[in-house]
Order: structure tokens, then C-alpha cells, then sequence
């Protein structure tokens, strides 16, 4: 089974096993009336399903930093990851972590950096490329990395990274 990268500007980052990430997005979904800010859609549609434009990336670092603010407000008790049917291997979580921010760190750490790459390469180099999530080994890595971004767009996909 492949792990999970988030793509942005020039940078991929490894983030987790699917199961990982497949947790990370139900537990915010699970959480996100306890938002502020209300819609939480770049996380939850775009970031989750399809690519996020440069002109979203400020508004979609401000919707994860309401996640994490959401995340340290619930605690990881024993048998909270049971339902998740994570297996042995961990990249993307921190299973002792005491609440769900702490535990997915690596994750938010990654995006937050893919997030800069992205702002950085249309600033500095011109680049115009998407933010998106995509297999981070195999062969279906390598066919991720070199598909359009049209093809994250179509209506009704699933998730790429899902495959």
C-alpha cells in the first residue's frame, strides 16, 4: 500500500499511509462545526479531493490552522484509533500523542511546507502549480506526479490518493 504525499510548487512531501490521512480527513470532518470561521471547505473538498489554486493557499493555511486549533481541543484516549484500522506502520501520526493536533504534527507540518513551496515558486519563479495530495511511491506515484491538474478536477472523483 503506498503512502501519501501532498504536492506543492516544487516540493513533495511524504505525509502518511492512506489509512493515516484517510483518519485525518474524517476526524475533521467529525469536528468541523466547532469551527470559528466557519466553512472549512479547502480542507474538506478541495485539499481532501482535487488541488487547491494559488489564489485559495492563503485562505487554506488559515482553514488548517483552524483544524489544529480544533485538533488540540480533542483528547486521544485509549482506543481512539481503533475504528481507523490504521495497521502496524506509522508515517504521518503520532499515536501517543494527547490530542489530535499533537498526534497528526507531521502532517500539518508537511502541508504548512508544501503550502510555502507553492507561495514561493509563483513569487520567485513564476510557477503556477496546485496544491494537491497523490500517492508518494510506485508506479502510481509516478503517474500522479505527471497527470494535469484537470484530471484532479473532474466532477464526482475520488480521491486520487485513494487509489
Amino acid at each position: 500500500m503506498s503512502n501519501v504525499a501532498a504536492f506543492g510548487g516544487s516540493l513533495i512531501k511524504q505525509i502518511g499511509t492512506r489509512s493515516e490521512i484517510a483518519a485525518f480527513f474524517e476526524l475533521i470532518n467529525r469536528h468541523k462545526e466547532k469551527s470559528i470561521v466557519g466553512d472549512l471547505a479547502l480542507v474538506t473538498d478541495r485539499l481532501y479531493r482535487r488541488t487547491v489554486a494559488r489564489e485559495d493557499l492563503d485562505a487554506l493555511a488559515g482553514q488548517l490552522d483552524e483544524c489544529r486549533r480544533i485538533f488540540r481541543a480533542v483528547p486521544v484516549v485509549p482506543g481512539s484509533w481503533d475504528e481507523f484500522n490504521l495497521g502496524e506502520k506509522s508515517v504521518g501520526l503520532d499515536r501517543r500523542a494527547s490530542n489530535l493536533a499533537a498526534a497528526f504534527h507531521s502532517v500539518f507540518s508537511a502541508l504548512d511546507r508544501v503550502l510555502e513551496g507553492a507561495q514561493y515558486d509563483k513569487r520567485h519563479l513564476g510557477y503556477d502549480r496546485p496544491i494537491r495530495l497523490q500517492a508518494f511511491e510506485g508506479p502510481k506515484s509516478y503517474e500522479h506526479q505527471y497527470m494535469k491538474s484537470e484530471e484532479f478536477e473532474k466532477p464526482d472523483i475520488r480521491p486520487i490518493w485513494l487509489e
